[in-house]
């Protein structure tokens, strides 16, 4: 009997998990460097709070994985993050503007496509408080600086708002509103003809052309300006006013945004969010402002892992030396630097094979000789090129330095 993973999750082996943990971490320092403090909420809530009307939409409604506990309590798998932040908000008074961020998975029941799955984890940050556009500009700089940290500097962040759409649809008499921006939501992955063909379910032909004539347009727009503008000046080169982004989601109320890797736009946005004005008040509390983003970590992991930057690690190989080899292990482990020894017994040939399938950066090897001169020599992995060191973890943690 075979058993695999349910339709829509993943296993993650050491190497991919290694990936992960940078982006959680990365993500992590640059959240707390602008204030924010993390928060947790439980993987399920109650059913009735995740389908409240107006708060996710009906397409995202569908979504919802669903269950009833032993005493018939109907409850779902948590859908975004944002939800259960707003219901813990709500718990009790909190000094405003409340920053914080929380990190986990989330579950959707959608079609499986590249970089999308039905379990995966994102990294949430949400300022809940202002309705200063100062908060707009912060939640986009976390969002830029979480990127450029992790190395990736090919981003474009496409911003837009609800009111501005609104105000479009008023115009040009659509009624449907909700339906016809999650269908032009789509309109970067579908393209044009399928979005078309979408829109014919809830507007007129020349209303279609209409709506499609003006998401294409450049106009300038003061409110998306004002907001770029706030920006430190090195980040605003990365952001552009794009009237197609409309983001699916029901709670969005002003500024919205999407951000692509240009290299790897296959995987769709990595960090989306914006402004949810009145999301808490839909769920009975008073009306608050908010605004924030999901990143999307696991799409991030991807492109993390094909730029593969990652911590130094050395194995210490040795030729009937396994108690100078633990000693030596044990020392480098103390000055917080990952390394292993053989476990198995194994021919010299076999400890080499078995560091390259680990990845690991370095090996010294180390028989009755370099027991006897205190010396080895430290073999980079990568280029194969050898450095004489000493037999002491300082010395091989400054050579570790010198290399890198």
């Amino acid at each position: 009997m075979e058993f695999n993973p349910p339709k829509g999750t993943r296993d993650f082996l050491p190497e991919e998990m290694a990936k992960r943990r940078a982006v959680f971490d990365t993500c992590r320092a640059v959240f707390e460097k602008y204030g924010f403090g993390e928060v947790e909420t439980p993987a399920f809530e109650s059913l009735e709070l995740l389908t409240a009307k107006g708060s996710l939409g009906d397409e995202a409604v569908k979504d919802i994985y669903r269950f009833e506990d032993k005493s018939q309590r109907k409850l779902g798998l948590r859908y975004d993050l944002t939800v259960p932040m707003v219901r813990l908000f709500m718990s009790q008074k909190f000094s405003r503007p409340v920053k914080w961020y929380s990190m986990g998975k989330v579950w959707r029941y959608e079609e499986i496509t590249k970089g999308r799955w039905r379990e995966f984890s994102q990294c949430d940050v949400e300022i809940i408080g202002s309705p200063q556009p100062a908060a707009d500009a912060e939640v986009l700089a976390v969002a830029i600086e979480c990127l450029l940290s992790l190395g990736i500097k090919d981003i474009e962040v496409r911003i837009n708002s609800r009111k501005i759409m609104d105000a479009m649809a008023e115009k040009i008499g659509i009624t449907r509103r909700d339906e016809v921006f999650r269908a032009l939501d789509k309109l970067e992955k579908r393209g044009e003809k399928e979005v078309r063909k979408e829109l014919s379910a809830f507007c007129l032909p020349d209303q279609i052309d209409k709506v499609l004539v003006f998401v294409k347009s450049s106009a300038k727009q003061a409110e998306l300006e004002q907001i770029v503008s706030l920006l430190p000046g090195e980040y605003r080169k990365y952001v552009k006013p794009d009237l197609s982004i409309a983001r699916g989601l029901d709670y969005y109320t002003g500024f919205v945004f999407e951000t692509f890797v240009k290299s790897f736009e296959n995987l769709g946005s990595v960090v989306s969010g914006g402004r949810y004005d009145k999301l808490i008040e839909k769920y009975g509390g008073e009306s608050v402002p908010a605004t924030g983003f999901g990143l999307g970590s696991d799409r991030l992991a991807e492109i993390v892992n094909v730029q593969g930057a990652q911590n130094p690690s050395v194995f210490i190989a040795n030729v009937d030396a396994p108690e100078k080899a633990r000693e030596l292990c044990y020392a480098l482990r103390s000055l917080g630097i990952a390394s292993e020894t053989d476990l198995m017994g194994r021919s010299i040939s076999k400890q080499f094979d078995y560091a390259g399938k680990k990845s690991v950066s370095y090996v010294v090897v180390i028989g009755e000789k370099e027991v006897k001169s205190g010396k080895a020599m430290l073999r980079d992995m990568t280029s194969g090129k050898e450095k004489p060191v000493a037999l002491d973890a300082l010395a091989i943690r400054a050579a570790l330095r010198e290399r890198r």
